[in-house]
C-alpha cells in the first residue's frame, strides 16, 4: 500500500482518538493543556495504528469523501468518550441531589475543572468518582475499549443510525436513574428529618424549626454520607463494568 494511503488511514485513526480524548473522562478536564491532549492522542495513535492499519482497505483520497470520513471517525470518538463520561455524570448528579436535600445547594462554588458552578457534595462525588476510577484502573478499561473499537468498527465503516442515537439516550437515562439510586439513602434520611421537624413545629410552635433544621440536616447528612462512602466505591466499581458493556453495545450498533 502506498505511503500516502497509510498516512490517510493514520489521520482517520487520529481523528477518532483525538475526539475521544476531548469528550472522555479524565482527559477532557479543562486544566489539562490542549497541547498535552493532542500529544497524548498522537502517542496513542502511533502506538495503535501499526496494529490496525494493515487490516483495512486503502482510504479514498477524494477530497469530500475523505472529509466525510474524518467527520465520521470524529463522531465515533465523541460517542465513545460521551458514553465513558456518563459514569461520572451519574455520581455528580447524585451529589447534586444530595446538595439540594441537605441544604448545600445554596452555597455553590466555582468548579475550575468543569468551568461551572457546583455544589459541595457534587464536587466531592466527582472527585470520589475520579479517584475510584483511577484506583480500579478504569482509565485502562476505557482506553482498551477505544483500541478495541477499531476491531468492532473498522475505519470509515461506521453508520450512525436512529437506533444508535436512541441507545445513547437510554444509557443517559440509565445513568440518571443510577444517580437517583445512589443519592436515595441520604434523601430518605433528609425526608425523615423533614417529617420530624414538621411534627415538632406542630406540637411545639415556640421552637424555631427553620433555624434548627439546618444544623440537624447537615450533621445527619454528613454522618449518612460517611457511612455511604465505602459502599459508593463498590458501586463505582460496578459502574465500570456497565460502561464497558455499554461501549461494546454502542460500537456493535455502529457497524
Amino acid at each position: 500500500m502506498p505511503d500516502i494511503e497509510q498516512l490517510a488511514l493514520f489521520f482517520l485513526a487520529l481523528a477518532r482518538i483525538t475526539a475521544f480524548f476531548i469528550a472522555g473522562p479524565f482527559f477532557s478536564l479543562r486544566n489539562i493543556p490542549a497541547t498535552v491532549k493532542v500529544g497524548l492522542s498522537l502517542m496513542v495513535a502511533l502506538t495503535v495504528f501499526p496494529l490496525i492499519g494493515p487490516e483495512y482497505e486503502a482510504a479514498s483520497l477524494d477530497g469530500w469523501a475523505y472529509i466525510f470520513a474524518l467527520v465520521r471517525e470524529t463522531l465515533v470518538g465523541l460517542a465513545i468518550g460521551y458514553t465513558a463520561s456518563l459514569l461520572l455524570v451519574a455520581v455528580v448528579y447524585a451529589g447534586s441531589l444530595m446538595d439540594i436535600h441537605i441544604g448545600f445547594f445554596m452555597s455553590q462554588i466555582f468548579d475550575p475543572l468543569s468551568g461551572s458552578m457546583a455544589g459541595i457534595l457534587s464536587r466531592f462525588m466527582y472527585l470520589l468518582g475520579m479517584a475510584a476510577l483511577l484506583a480500579f484502573n478504569g482509565h485502562h478499561l476505557i482506553i482498551a475499549a477505544l483500541v478495541n473499537s477499531f476491531q468492532l468498527v473498522p475505519l470509515n465503516t461506521a453508520q450512525v443510525t436512529g437506533a444508535s442515537a436512541l441507545f445513547l439516550i437510554k444509557i443517559f437515562a440509565q445513568m440518571l436513574t443510577i444517580g437517583v439510586q445512589i443519592a436515595a439513602p441520604l434523601v430518605a434520611v433528609m425526608l425523615i428529618i423533614d417529617v420530624t421537624m414538621g411534627l415538632i413545629a406542630r406540637t411545639a410552635p415556640q421552637i424555631n424549626v427553620f433555624m434548627l433544621g439546618f444544623p440537624v440536616k447537615i450533621t445527619a447528612g454528613l454522618i449518612t454520607l460517611s457511612v455511604m462512602v465505602p459502599v459508593l466505591a463498590r458501586i463505582i466499581y460496578s459502574l465500570c463494568d456497565i460502561i464497558e458493556k455499554d461501549i461494546t453495545i454502542l460500537l456493535k450498533g455502529l457497524t
